[in-house]
């Protein structure tokens, strides 16, 4: 499941052959690496509106997690709903009013004794986004 997130461009910044393009997703700031023909080719720009797709397998949890990451994208939320299948399980966060479908192993929801109700950080590396704007 893709995740769909709605935000405003705030700063772009042109590479050589990428670009950084900042996001505020609501109260929480977003970074994302695309290519820069990418870039030049939905003509983005600050102050843009954009959604941000996210697939739900590109979606790391951690929880009761302190230290820095490499991972630029961390929003805090609750875990609302979680689904088990055989090997893989959804787990559904809330942050901000949206919803955030992350797949991870039965495992690590077991390793990690995530519940409904806990807190929990989702993760997300710059280059793991991608932008749809609207025509």
């Amino acid at each position: 499941m893709a995740n769909r997130l709605y935000g405003t461009i705030v700063n772009v910044i042109q590479g050589k052959i990428n670009a950084h393009v900042q996001i505020l997703w609501k109260k929480t700031p977003l970074s994302v690496i695309i290519t820069r023909a990418s870039c030049e080719d939905m003509h983005l720009s600050a102050g843009d509106n954009i959604h941000v797709v996210i697939k739900g397998t590109d979606i790391m949890l951690a929880k009761s997690f302190s230290g820095l990451l490499s991972a630029r994208n961390q929003a805090v939320g609750v875990v609302r709903q979680i689904i088990e299948g055989d090997v893989l399980s959804k787990v559904v966060v809330e942050s901000q009013g949206d919803m955030l479908h992350a797949i991870i192993t039965n495992t690590s929801l077991k390793e990690m004794s995530i519940q409904n109700g806990d807190e929990i950080m989702a993760i997300v590396k710059s280059t793991e986004l991608i932008l749809s704007k609207e025509a």
